[in-house]
């Protein structure tokens, strides 16, 4: 057994470990019951010895003789242990690791002298790679953090213009205008309850991978956890994009921006160009992913 066979799991779809098992086992138990018996056996000996002796001054006659009875009594005592052998979901996702290298359906990358044609849709692949959050959320995300800390240092309130009152009679913060706006671009991204994850495939060059994850099966909900960590990750290829094919893996197809082009955001990514000025970095405002990169829909990603 290896450590990476004792995994840990930062994200698991237990739907589909428990259909996969299910396909490969013809259906599974998730519990089972153990029973096992011991038995005793006592056995009792025992001896009658006796000797008559007639001797004469000549000792010319002697009889002797002896008897012995051997008597078994056998006493068996049955004892019944009853186990309930239950599975986790992690269990369960090692065994099926287990069994997809056993039936040699589960190919590892890197390979020996292996490159991205070698790969094709419907591959379970299992890799090394450093997870990153699709780069349009980590950044907006990052801005509205930015925006709280701003409203926190705020000691005294804009005075509203001459002529200019909100709803109420009260002057609208501009900085709280941009968060609203903020995390509606945030809620928008992430209606489908999913996040895409870019990962740096670790021992390739420049393959990189697009990770199609479900939110609910994240530890706790959250995606902190696997950012900027190196994490084996066990999935299904659904698309592989060969280099320089013209072809691209757009990150916002599952969001209401899919038929947005990419300037738009690009004018989004200048906007925080003089806030990077003041010392704080975003990440790299990135909506494609072009060639060579492998689309893969995640089992597990785990430690």
């Amino acid at each position: 057994m290896e450590s990476a066979d004792l995994c840990i799991p930062i994200y698991l779809n237990q739907r589909i470990v428990f259909d996969l098992l299910a396909v490969i086992e013809d259906g599974f138990s998730r519990m089972s019951t153990i029973k096992t018996s011991t038995s005793e056996a006592e056995s009792h000996k025992s001896g009658l010895g006796a000797s008559i002796g007639v001797s004469n001054v000549f000792a010319l006659l002697g009889v002797s003789f002896k008897g012995e009875r051997e008597t078994e009594n056998g006493t068996q005592e049955g004892t019944e242990t009853s186990k309930e052998k239950v599975h986790t979901p992690t269990s369960l996702f090692s065994k099926l690791r287990f069994l997809l290298k056993q039936k040699q359906l589960l190919t590892e990358i890197p390979m020996e002298e292996g490159s991205i044609e070698d790969f094709m849709s419907g591959q379970f692949v299992e890799f090394r790679a450093i997870l990153r959050k699709n780069p349009l959320v980590d950044t907006i995300e990052g801005f509205v953090q930015l925006m709280n800390m701003a409203i926190l240092f705020t000691d005294e309130q804009t005075s509203p213009a001459k002529g200019k009152h909100t709803k109420g009679g009260r002057h609208r913060d501009p900085n709280q205008l941009i968060m609203e706006q903020m995390d509606g671009m945030l809620s928008a991204m992430t209606a489908s309850n999913s996040m895409e994850l870019i990962g740096e495939i670790l021992g390739t060059s420049t393959i990189k991978a697009v990770l199609s994850t479900e939110l609910q099966y994240f530890n706790d909900r959250s995606v902190s956890e696997i950012i900027d960590g190196e994490f084996r990750v066990l999935g299904k290829v659904i698309r592989v994009l060969m280099p320089d094919s013209g072809e691209v893996i757009n990150l916002l197809r599952k969001t209401s921006f899919s038929r947005l082009q990419g300037k738009i955001f690009d004018q989004l990514g200048d906007a925080f160009v003089g806030v990077e000025g003041m010392g704080i970095t975003f990440p790299e405002l990135v909506t494609e992913i072009e060639g060579p990169a492998l689309q893969v829909i995640p089992i597990a990603v785990f430690a």
